[in-house]
């Protein structure tokens, strides 16, 4: 809980500091601040674009910026970073130094949105908006429907499996909860890598804490258990219901993985999704639900061939998967009308095909959000990429991005769903206090119900 008022001073000292932006600006650029667009704001130099990425992403990024440039003469100076990025966007604020452009995660929508550093986007306005999908859109809208983000990016879980170990162990691919532990169960227990040594675990999950992943992880199973973080109470105010029966069955089964089962690699509650993609990768674990963009990665390792891809089995009421996106973020204050020009680039086919394929091993575009781009097509009818999309469109589920501030909802929720595996504690107990927890937030977040 320590990280988290950490967090809420954060917020509080760039919700004062971008108070002042409405005199002063909350960036080095010309336009006006507070969260308002001036259409009248013109360069002064390059266009400062700041990207939460690293390896070889920027490269991917650059690929872009450089077509960008070429077409319009618009220069770019990119900073590129994966570590503390939102942190160092609060300290730009503080100095009154925003970038022009973020591209983050779609899941900082609210909490940016709360702190007044991103414009609202007239989506009317945007040149290309028309061919995006609708649901790709859904991420870079608030509670109210107004726009604040232009979709760059999205993606759905899909589940990857160890193809040789089902075929050693005489297994087909799971259809339901049960057949998922059911695997994973023979994939920790009967040797499928051969070696003599009970080293192989049955499923890889990313159960830290870093960056709400354990609770982003779950997400998928409490949606489908019919469950589901709040509900609305009329009004744009929400009450949590992480404590509904639904619930408690989705984490005691999440929980049972760990506690009961032992079918998770040891280490997953230090694991972020860096670590878990090495224990899928170097033979520690046979499934991961991850997304698409895990194919570029584990396809550069001997386990290309070695695994299929299958759409996420249903749980007990639905089959609803973790959906994600990448969203473009014009700043406050920044340069309106050359920013504006530059999201709309990233939304052409072009751009969103280079994103795909500029740097064979990384996909900045995970999948398109350009409705005229298939996947598909552009990896050569590898049909990973159509079920992935597939996926999406079917399965595909946000998380509450729309929150005031989601990330400091998720990583409360993080915070507890890592205590209650690590203990194997009551997940009852655990999701009423959890859920006091949340209505709390709501509350400080001026969206809980009274």
């Amino acid at each position: 809980m320590a990280r988290l008022t950490q967090r809420r001073r954060a917020a509080a000292v760039v919700a004062a500091v971008c108070a002042s932006v409405l005199i002063t600006g909350c960036s080095s650029g010309s336009g006006s601040g507070g969260g308002k667009a001036d259409p009248n704001a013109n360069a002064t130099g390059p266009l400062n674009v700041w990207v939460r990425g690293a390896n070889d992403s920027p490269k991917a990024y650059q690929a872009i910026f450089d077509a960008f440039t070429k077409k319009t003469g618009i220069q770019i100076k990119p900073f590129f970073t994966l570590t503390d990025f939102e942190t160092k966007l609060t300290a730009a604020a503080a100095a009154h130094n925003l970038p022009d452009i973020a591209v983050d995660d779609a899941a900082q929508l609210g909490n940016f949105q709360s702190q007044g550093i991103i414009q609202q986007i007239d989506k009317k306005s945007i040149t290309g908006a028309d061919g995006l999908t609708a649901r790709s859109w859904d991420s870079a809208k608030d509670l109210k429907g107004d726009y604040y983000a232009v979709p760059f990016s999205a993606q759905a879980n899909v589940l990857l499996i160890r193809s040789d170990w089902l075929t050693k162990l005489n297994l087909q691919p799971p259809q339901t909860w049960d057949d998922v532990v059911k695997i994973a169960k023979a994939f920790t227990t009967q040797d499928p890598d051969g070696n003599g040594k009970a080293d192989t675990y049955g499923l890889a999950v990313p159960g830290s804490t870093t960056r709400g992943y354990i609770s982003w992880y779950w997400s998928t199973f409490l949606w489908q258990s019919g469950a589901d973080y709040f509900k609305s109470s009329g009004k744009g105010k929400f009450t949590a219901t992480v404590n509904s029966s639904q619930a408690v069955q989705a984490t005691k089964w999440f929980e049972d993985l760990f506690c009961t089962d032992k079918v998770v690699q040891p280490s997953a509650l230090n694991d972020t999704t860096t670590e878990t993609n090495k224990a899928f990768q170097t033979g520690v674990t046979g499934m991961y639900y991850t997304g698409p963009y895990a194919f570029a990665t584990m396809d550069k390792t001997a386990l290309k061939g070695k695994y299929i891809v299958v759409a996420p089995p249903a749980g007990p009421a639905n089959a609803k998967t973790l959906a994600e996106g990448t969203d473009i973020f014009l700043m406050s204050g920044g340069k309106t009308n050359e920013s504006k020009k530059l999201a709309e680039f990233m939304i052409t086919p072009e751009a969103q095909q280079l994103g795909m394929t500029a740097i064979p091993t990384t996909t900045i575009v995970r999948l398109p959000v350009n409705s005229s781009v298939s996947s598909a097509t552009v990896y050569k009818n590898d049909q990973r990429w159509q079920l992935a999309q597939d996926v999406y469109q079917k399965q595909g589920h946000y998380e509450a991005d729309n929150m005031p501030n989601w990330t400091a909802l998720r990583q409360a929720s993080s915070d507890s769903l890592n205590a209650l595996v690590a203990k194997c504690g009551d997940p009852k107990q655990a999701l009423d206090d959890l859920n006091t927890k949340l209505n709390s937030l709501l509350k400080t977040q001026g969206v809980g119900a009274s």
